[in-house]
């Protein structure tokens, strides 16, 4: 049970902050509180069972995490842009957005934690936490199958409200496989640095489609 309420919490957090309260603000507090306290907690309860964080800064991991996330980054970018009259409701998104509060000021804020800060405690939360827990019990390919389905979810939330059907079940098959990709990285490398490398690139091209093409 207490696997299951450490891999469903971030979508339910996710679904309280978006679709109950509305606010991306709150959403934030909720969702990356949980990431970053959670195992901090269990780790200083479980002192025994610490794992220590595997983030050797090798040329190698450093690549592989660059040339992956330019290709996600160009990906993203060029699918929303070549696509966006199929894909996207511009004028309902940005209403969503500003029923979301994610507008004024704060918005830069709140682009800077999601392409720099997000990928580093998501990465941290599925990709060592949670797979260095499943790992133990499960096996390589098993934890890396869950995580990333599991991290998958919370994000299906989002696309349902922003992407109209069946875009938005579909741009979900992506994160999956990213998170399937960066679980591979994390087992062949013995790292981390290349999913964060990676995954902030790939965030980076979500906040160049909200700058260039929402806004």
């Amino acid at each position: 049970m207490k696997q299951i309420l450490l891999l469903i919490a971030p979508t339910i957090l996710i679904f309280i902050g978006l679709s109950f309260m509305q606010n991306v603000l709150i959403t934030f507090i909720l969702f990356y509180g949980w990431l970053l306290f959670i195992p901090l907690i269990i780790r200083f309860w479980k002192r025994k069972n610490r794992t220590h964080i595997k983030s050797p800064l090798t040329k190698k991991s450093i690549m592989v995490g660059v040339i992956s996330g330019v290709i996600c980054l160009v990906s993203i970018y060029s699918f929303v842009l070549f696509f966006q009259s199929s894909v996207l409701d511009i004028p309902q998104l940005r209403q969503l957005l500003k029923e979301w509060d994610f507008n004024g000021a704060k918005v830069i804020l709140l682009v800077l934690v999601l392409a720099f800060i997000n990928p580093i405690l998501e990465e941290l939360y599925w990709r060592e936490f949670m797979y260095s827990r499943l790992f133990i019990k499960i096996g390589n390919v098993l934890a890396v199958m869950i995580t990333a389905i599991f991290y998958s979810l919370y994000h299906l939330i989002v696309v349902m409200e922003i992407f109209s059907f069946p875009f938005n079940v579909l741009s979900v098959i992506p994160v999956f496989l990213a998170g399937i990709m960066w679980g591979i990285f994390r087992i062949k490398l013995n790292s981390i640095v290349a999913p964060i490398i990676s995954h902030c690139l790939a965030d980076i091209g979500i906040m160049l489609v909200y700058w260039n093409i929402i806004l």
